[in-house]
C-alpha cells in the first residue's frame, strides 16, 4: 500500500481520527481508563489465575496468561483440567507492541464469564525490551499453553486482537500447528482481528517504529499482507475470520483492514468476513466488549454460539 504525498505520522496514528474528542492525548487517557477499570473489576468479582507463566526460563517482562473463569466456578480455584467451559476466549490487547499489557486487557472478561466462556488474556513483553520478531514468538508461545489446555478440555479456542494485538493474532494463522505442536486444526474456533495492521512497512519512517527498529526487511517479514500463501496454515482455511475497523479509525486502518480480509480469500480462506462497525473510533471500537448488549459483542458471542 502506497503512503506517498501523505503525513504517515498521523495517517498511523488512530488518536488523531476520533470523533468523540479533539485531544488526542484525551482519547488515550480515556481508553487507558475504561480498560483498566474493567480489568480491575474482573479480578475482583470473577475467579482468576493470575500470572501463569509460559516460560520459567524466559527473562522477559509480562510473559504471562491471565484467566478467568466461568461465573459457574464457585468457590476456590478449581482444578484446571476440571472445568468445562463453553470456550476460551483469547485476547492479544494493543498498543503498537510498546503500551498496555495484561493489567489492562480483561475488560471483557466479566462479559465472557457470564456467557460462561473462560477468558485468557496473553500478556507479552513489549518494545524496547523485546524486538518485534521476538514479541510475534512470544505469542506464539503462550498460544501453544491455552491450546494444549484446550485440548485437554475439548473446547474450541477463538482468538481475538486489537490494533496491534490483531497483528499478532493474524500471525498465527502462519503457523502449521499440527506439525510443529500436534495441535489438531479442530481446535480453533475463530479469529477476531478487530482494527489490525497488517502491512508494517509503512511504520517503518514513523514515530511508531523509535523502540521497535524495524528495518523494511524486518517488516516485510512479519507483515501477514506480505507473506506467500504457501506460509499460511491451509488447515484453517474454514475457521471464521472477522477483520473488523471502525468507522473513525484512520483510513489506512480502513485499507489495511479490507486488504488482509481480501487477501485472505484470494489465497483459499472462505469464511472471511470485512466488516466496518459504523459510528466507533478505534478505541471506543474493542471497549464494546465490556458490555454485552454491544454490536461487537453480540457479533462475537454469536459465532462462538454457533461454532460450538
Amino acid at each position: 500500500m502506497t503512503t506517498i504525498g501523505i503525513d504517515v505520522d498521523r495517517a498511523y496514528s488512530p488518536s488523531r481520527w476520533s470523533h468523540r474528542f479533539s485531544d488526542s492525548e484525551k482519547v488515550i487517557e480515556s481508553h487507558v481508563q475504561t480498560l483498566t477499570k474493567g480489568t480491575q473489576y474482573a479480578r475482583t468479582t470473577i475467579p482468576c489465575l493470575l500470572n501463569w507463566i509460559v516460560d520459567p526460563t524466559s527473562s522477559f517482562p509480562d510473559h504471562s496468561i491471565d484467566i478467568y473463569f466461568p461465573s459457574n466456578v464457585t468457590g476456590l480455584l478449581p482444578a484446571i483440567n476440571s472445568i468445562q467451559p463453553k470456550a476460551i476466549f483469547v485476547y492479544i490487547h494493543g498498543g503498537y507492541w510498546q503500551f498496555l499489557s495484561r493489567n489492562e486487557s480483561a475488560f471483557m472478561a466479566q462479559t465472557m464469564s457470564d456467557a460462561q466462556i473462560l477468558t485468557a488474556v496473553i500478556g507479552y513483553p513489549i518494545a524496547p525490551y523485546a524486538t518485534i520478531d521476538q514479541i510475534v514468538t512470544c505469542i506464539e508461545q503462550a498460544l501453544v499453553k491455552i491450546l494444549e489446555w484446550a485440548m485437554k478440555l475439548s473446547i474450541k479456542v477463538f482468538i481475538c486482537g486489537h490494533s496491534a494485538g490483531g497483528h499478532l493474532a493474524s500471525t498465527l494463522l502462519l503457523i502449521d500447528w499440527k506439525t510443529k505442536y500436534n495441535i489438531d486444526h479442530e481446535i480453533f474456533g475463530g479469529f477476531f482481528l478487530i482494527s489490525g495492521v497488517f502491512d508494517l512497512i509503512p511504520l517503518v519512517s514513523t514515530y511508531v517504529n523509535k523502540p521497535l527498529d524495524m528495518t523494511i526487511s524486518i517488516a516485510k517479514n512479519q507483515s501477514p499482507l506480505h507473506r506467500d500463501s504457501n506460509d499460511y496454515w491451509s488447515a484453517l482455511k474454514h475457521v471464521p475470520i472477522l477483520c473488523i475497523h471502525a468507522q473513525y479509525d484512520p483510513p489506512t486502518f480502513h485499507d489495511q483492514n479490507r486488504q488482509y480480509g481480501s487477501y485472505l480469500e484470494k489465497i483459499g480462506f472462505n469464511n472471511v468476513k470485512i466488516i466496518q462497525l459504523d459510528n466507533y473510533d478505534h478505541f471506543d471500537i474493542i471497549e464494546q466488549l465490556e458490555k454485552r448488549d454491544q454490536p461487537l459483542t453480540t457479533m462475537i458471542l454469536t459465532l462462538i454460539k454457533d461454532s460450538i
